[in-house]
């Protein structure tokens, strides 16, 4: 018996309008599909990651989401969450919830339950901006210095920004500056030997950040790499942006006034797509919490046949 096809769509997240910030995959009814069946459909899709959308498992959450790479199923990813609220919202589901300003969407994956809500506005190319709270905006010293990726990177130790140096994120993704927009446009990295070395250490990714930007509404400019994970460069990293902001409050690059503070990160590929990444950072005791959020647009969708079980 025939199975019926799969229902997909391309979004691109951290995007005012089409063909720029970074494209999601998203299966708008993935139950039934096995995980090599998901692996092989995000294989197909190509982008960086891809959204299958399932029903939840825990009464906390009103759905499920699980990413996969082309490569490699991952944990946790920002802009394809995103990505997926928003074809969910296209596709007129939980739209009470999601058109309702006072309320969350609560969606479960492997990184515990996330939270998701909308803020409509008036702009020429997008409505709505989506907000997701990072789950874990906390960083810790990395266990190797920023010199060691700078071979990887084909950049000199001395362009490393001090005021930056290397530290760790949850999802064990290393961040660390550069002093110069030049040098961050610049880097050529040989994915090969830095995806080998995050192998080894077990990174995620890398994300290069430099303070020096193209425009004062822009605190920091970025470029983050994950060969480890099947993609080699990602144009916009929702998931990172939230320590990264904290990161950067955390050590007084972002004038911050009182417990809330809110700005704009810029990530791309030079001459390539790019996306702005909307932070908020709120700083509660000994610890910060961060929210992401962006603008999204649909730029294809159809439907696709299932693949083999095998």
């Amino acid at each position: 018996m025939n199975q019926p096809a799969l229902q997909f769509r391309v979004v691109d997240a951290f995007a005012w309008e089409a063909f720029s910030g970074n494209p999601a995959g998203v299966i708008l009814d993935a139950a039934g599909l096995s995980d090599a069946q998901m692996q092989a459909i995000a294989r197909e899709i190509n982008a960086s990651e891809t959204t299958f959308v399932l029903p939840p498992q825990s009464d906390a959450a009103a759905v499920r989401f699980r990413w996969f790479t082309p490569g490699v199923e991952v944990n946790f990813c920002g802009h394809a969450t995103l990505g997926a609220v928003h074809a969910l919202l296209e596709a007129g589901r939980f739209a009470n919830v999601l058109r309702d300003p006072g309320t969350v969407l609560p969606i479960e994956s492997k990184s515990g339950v996330l939270t998701v809500r909308t803020e409509f506005q008036d702009h020429p190319s997008a409505r709505c901006v989506y907000w997701l709270d990072a789950l874990d905006a906390t960083v810790r010293p990395c266990n190797y210095p920023a010199e060691a990726f700078a071979p990887f990177l084909g950049i000199g130790t001395d362009a490393l920004d001090e005021r930056l140096p290397a530290v760790m994120t949850a999802d064990r993704d290393v961040i660390f500056g550069v002093r110069e927009l030049a040098t961050l446009l610049a880097m050529r990295p040989e994915m090969q030997k830095l995806g080998e070395f995050c192998l080894r250490q077990r990174f995620r990714g890398v994300l290069v950040t430099s303070l020096e930007t193209p425009s004062p509404t822009i605190a920091c400019q970025s470029r983050f790499f994950a060969p480890a994970a099947g993609v080699a460069e990602d144009p916009v990293t929702g998931s990172v942006h939230g320590p990264l902001g904290a990161y950067l409050v955390e050590r007084g690059q972002v004038p911050a006034v009182g417990p809330r503070t809110a700005f704009q990160c810029a990530q791309g590929e030079p001459g390539g797509r790019a996306g702005v990444v909307r932070v908020v950072v709120n700083q509660e005791a000994d610890r910060y919490r961060a929210r992401i959020g962006g603008a999204c647009v649909t730029t294809a969708q159809g439907t696709m046949v299932r693949p083999g079980a095998g």
